[in-house]
């Protein structure tokens, strides 16, 4: 039997590629190198939680209707988040319904200089040089480190520029969404859309070699246990490969793809901690969504609101949270409470007495990710543009790195893998 596509990854991009190349009636066989579906879609079940537990992707950012048009055809009960950003300190918030205003008009800012500029720069030289309140731009350093998972002295200027003219009415932030079900229920409604008869999903097999020629791909595999795999041939291939992934050559390809290296070397991975605490009681108000803790080791916590529910979640991103990845999870949950601790004046020992459960995923120990998800950096905007471009109409690449505008996001993935299977459709049939 003839191969039409192999796609590389059972994530968003991945699923999403083969139920529509499936369904288009070619042949398809998606190798995942996990034991599971999803990627960094990474939802746990657990019957003592009230609700799932999302390690990995949580949020919908904005409208998303690529994501949003799935759980409404999977039946999923979408929860829109209550917009209330509020600054903690020794147990008193207050609420800053300014926070999204003044990340556009950083947006805007960045803009003006790009222009005055005539070429991109840094987004940390914006933050040196802003003439904001000092709180405002510790504020800003932070929302770049956590929401992006960005390097300052990395993030592409230009790249934040952009955002500025898609939200000249400063909605940056729209409106936020969570999948009451859980996150998975989107890869699951992907997977069961796959043609059982067109499509195989082969779990635990790890590609890590491509020898390609115009018209035939040839994947060489491992399984997880390091043994050889027989290979497999294909007509195409749709490689949706974390980033961090691509960039660290555990899959080589022959011939080598000099294009994509450079557009690689544009792209960056950000890295995160994440960190959810299920507790016996909850120690914070109900109205409490979203608190941003400034000064601190992990300055960014959510709780699980609208649902009423004892889990709240720490956040950091970025250089920060390098330092602590390093760091034991014992020392990672330690450090968590003693932040914790301080933002709602409860003490320590009362807090450790009351933890139910922790739970953690090492995104960037995670051999198959290398990190949590992708920004731009200086001078990239045109890059990941450039890494979705199919290759002699036999390589097509996914993934939200390849996608500019949704870069970071499950619905950038979900477009991506949809644009990937329409590229493939216009080959081979």
């Amino acid at each position: 039997m003839t191969i039409d596509v192999v796609v590389l990854g059972a994530g968003a991009a991945g699923l999403a590629a083969a139920r529509d190349l499936s369904q288009a009636g070619l042949r398809v066989i998606v190798l995942e190198a996990r034991s599971r579906i999803g990627g960094r879609v990474h939802t746990v079940h657990d019957p003592r939680a009230p609700i799932p537990i999302e390690l990995g992707a949580e949020f919908v950012h904005g409208p998303a209707p690529e994501t949003l048009s799935i759980a409404r055809a999977a039946g999923l009960t979408v929860l829109e988040l209550p917009g209330r950003q509020e600054i903690a300190t020794t147990g008193r918030f207050e609420t800053r319904d300014e926070f999204w205003q003044a990340v556009s008009r950083m947006n805007r800012d960045l803009a003006k200089q790009v222009a005055r500029r005539g070429k991109d720069f840094p987004v940390s030289e914006y933050l040196e040089s802003a003439r904001v309140p000092a709180a405002a731009k510790s504020m800003l350093r932070s929302f770049v480190e956590g929401f992006y998972a960005a390097k300052p002295d990395r993030l592409s200027a230009m790249s934040l520029a952009e955002e500025a003219g898609e939200n000249e009415d400063d909605s940056l932030e729209g409106a936020q969404f969570r999948i009451a079900n859980g996150y998975d229920k989107v890869l699951s409604w992907l997977r069961d859309g796959l043609d059982p008869e067109r499509c195989e999903v082969r779990l635990s097999t790890v590609a890590h070699a491509i020898r390609w020629k115009s018209g035939s791909v040839r994947v060489s595999c491992r399984a997880g246990d390091d043994a050889d795999l027989a290979p497999v041939s294909a007509r195409t291939a749709v490689v949706t490969l974390p980033l961090a992934v691509l960039k660290a050559g555990a899959v080589t390809f022959d011939p080598i793809l000099p294009a994509k290296q450079r557009a690689l070397a544009k792209l960056e991975t950000g890295q995160v901690l994440k960190i959810v605490l299920r507790f016996r009681k909850a120690f914070w108000d109900e109205s409490v969504t979203f608190l941003y803790a400034p000064g601190t080791e992990i300055p960014t916590w959510w709780t699980t609101a609208p649902v009423r529910a004892p889990i709240i979640t720490a956040w950091v991103g970025s250089a920060r949270a390098e330092a602590l990845l390093a760091e034991e999870p014992e020392t990672r949950l330690e450090r968590s409470l003693v932040v914790l601790s301080d933002i709602l004046t409860v003490p320590r020992r009362e807090l450790e007495a009351q933890l139910d459960a922790s739970s953690s995923h090492d995104w960037h120990a995670d051999p198959f990710a290398r990190g949590a998800y992708s920004y731009i950096g200086v001078g990239g905007v045109r890059a990941p543009r450039a890494l979705g471009r199919p290759v002699d109409g036999t390589l097509f690449f996914a993934g939200e790195a390849t996608n500019g505008e949704q870069i970071g996001t499950v619905a950038g993935a979900l477009a991506s893998g949809r644009r990937a299977a329409r590229e493939v459709l216009r080959v081979l049939k």
